[in-house]
């Protein structure tokens, strides 16, 4: 019987995932589910590690990768993800494979017969992947190119106060107060700017360290932000991103 370990945030990709493993593969048994990265990690400290984990990068309480920074496991890792912006070539070459969301069956039973290749061979180095993409990315957008009726238009990411999201666009506010659509998700923003310079505090919004102009705490997990430009809504931290938030202010 193999082992296995499931990390993923969301209960129907989770769910969906288990089913498949139980159609495709009736000798990997999940041994656990788990859904952040404090939660994986003690899972990791407390019990023997899985021959075989299925993890998902982007978790609710920050990237996975921060998980083996906390544990030393020699586990093969399968990512799943609904995120396309990372060194795909790099998961190919050192890690077992890299399924986007939705996960397709057959895709899933292709990731499986590496997994038992490459199980009787050396193992991957998950360690030096991650250092692949952490140094991919340390190189962050610094403009962007904005369409303004028959004209061409580019802001300077110092420029910009934040980004939001309005009716399924995305939009972006300059220090000037100015807004421009932008074709980009916050989803994918978040990747290619400087982590040390923007945070995603919601769902709705990405907002540049520059534009906060004051911070109220509302209650223990509730954090109100009033922003320069001022936002037309009322803009507060999710009460699963407060921890980082405040790690993030603290840097």
């Amino acid at each position: 019987m193999i082992r296995s370990l499931i990390i993923e945030d969301e209960m129907p990709a989770y769910r969906r995932l288990q089913k498949l493993i139980s159609e495709t593969a009736p000798d990997i048994e999940i041994s656990a589910h788990l859904e952040s990265i404090s939660s994986s990690v003690a899972w990791l400290q407390n019990n023997p590690h899985p021959d075989l984990i299925f993890l998902d990068i982007h978790l609710a309480d920050g990237l996975c990768f921060e998980i083996f920074r906390q544990v030393h496991t020699d586990s093969f890792v399968i990512f799943t993800t609904a995120y396309d912006e990372y060194a795909i070539k790099a998961f190919e070459l050192k890690s077992v494979d890299y399924l986007l969301k939705p996960v397709s069956k057959e895709h899933l039973e292709r990731a499986l017969i590496k997994f038992r290749a490459m199980k009787k061979q050396v193992k991957p180095d998950l360690y030096e992947l991650i250092d692949i993409i952490e140094n991919r990315k340390t190189t962050y957008k610094t403009r962007f190119v904005i369409n303004v009726g028959n004209k061409i238009k580019t802001v300077e990411t110092s420029e910009i106060a934040y980004f939001y999201s309005l009716e399924k666009a995305t939009f972006l506010r300059s220090s000037n107060g100015k807004n421009y659509p932008v074709d980009f998700s916050l989803d994918k923003l978040e990747l290619l700017l400087d982590p040390g310079y923007f945070f995603r505090i919601s769902r709705q919004y990405l907002v540049n360290f520059s534009a906060i102009k004051n911070i109220q705490l509302l209650s223990r997990s509730s954090i109100k932000i009033d922003l320069n430009p001022p936002s037309d809504d009322w803009v507060c931290v999710s009460n699963n991103r407060a921890p980082d938030f405040r790690k993030w202010l603290d840097r």
